[in-house]
């Protein structure tokens, strides 16, 4: 593996979170299939997989600079460049 390889983050947690949401889709799917009423546990399995993936969303994010470059120089305002 090339040490320059770099794991972007949230990369795991959205997959995790992905396939927990089809495991919780396919299960809902063949219980509703059998006959019987789907759970509330596969309820609860869909939003903790849309929770996990958005967790990992937020994650890959881009982060802002500390020290964020102001819109306008701060010793110059808009009225004296007429």
């Amino acid at each position: 593996m090339p040490e320059n390889t770099a794991v972007r983050k949230g990369a795991k947690t959205k997959i995790l979170g992905v396939i927990v949401l089809f495991l919780a889709a396919l299960n809902s799917m063949l219980s509703w299939r059998g006959g019987s009423q789907p759970n509330e546990f596969y309820f609860l399995l869909l939003l903790a997989g849309g929770f996990l993936f958005a967790l990992g969303t937020v994650r890959a994010m881009p982060r802002r600079a500390k020290h964020a470059i102001p819109m306008r120089p701060t010793g110059e305002s808009q009225s004296n460049k007429q």
